[in-house]
């Protein structure tokens, strides 16, 4: 998963052990990034509620909503899975830990936080970032498993979002569609999937697309732009 957000500094024992984690900061989201990534897990959720589309990041394929449009609830709640009814993003979640690549890791990455959430652990509402035992605490922990959930989910989406455009699947979003609204980064560009084109592919491309997932990305990213109108009124 592509590190879309900055601020962020490798997290060891050594220099972070005495010190907690702010998890009410996640209003900075929203204040320095227009999209969010959504991962193809939450994307039904997610379609039911906003227009997604798709976008390039640093050679990779993202699918990624306004971030005016989601609720950044705190994420220092210890069950990271308790939120219902309310839609937020895994990228939330996981806020402000990252997975970030080091070489000498034998995973090829290690766990990031954003520093400006990183406090006095006597500070009010501060969460521990290390247990007793030297490992992550609980809550760190937690998040820990879920980028690494959202790493793997990432690469589906991008191989798949790369098998819609070699396809001639995407189509450039225009600002005359008004799909996104009027946006800041508006010279970004984004894409949509054609759906059109999808009617008229062979019985073995449709397969294709159904067997990497393509066709199941292809319908929920179609479907979000149902809330066009909303999103624009």
């Amino acid at each position: 998963m592509p590190n879309w957000y900055s601020h962020q500094v490798l997290l060891n024992y050594a220099e972070h052990a005495g010190l907690g984690w702010q998890g009410d900061q996640t209003e900075v989201l929203k204040h320095d990034y227009t999209w969010l990534p959504v991962s193809l897990r939450e994307m039904a959720q997610a379609s039911a509620h906003f227009p997604i589309v798709i976008k390039r990041f640093e050679q990779r394929w993202l699918i990624v909503v306004l971030t005016s449009d989601i609720s950044l609830l705190n994420s220092n709640n210890k069950n990271i899975e308790s939120r219902k009814g309310v839609f937020v993003p895994y990228c939330v979640q996981v806020y402000p830990f990252s997975l970030m690549p080091v070489e000498t890791s034998d995973s090829g990455f290690q766990l990031g936080i954003d520093q400006r959430c990183i406090v006095p652990l006597q500070e009010k509402g501060a969460l521990p970032l290390f247990s007793q035992n030297r490992h992550y605490s609980e809550t760190v922990m937690d998040r820990f498993h879920l980028l690494y959930r959202l790493k793997i989910d990432s690469e589906i989406v991008h191989s798949a979002c790369e098998l819609l455009a070699r396809k001639g699947l995407l189509m450039l979003i225009s600002e005359a569609e008004k799909i996104m609204g009027d946006i800041k980064e508006r010279e970004v560009s984004v894409y949509r999937v054609d759906i059109d084109a999808i009617g008229r592919l062979s019985r073995e491309d449709f397969a294709d697309l159904q067997m990497h997932h393509a066709m199941e990305l292809a319908i929920y990213q179609h479907s979000s732009l149902f809330h066009t109108e909303q999103h624009a009124s």
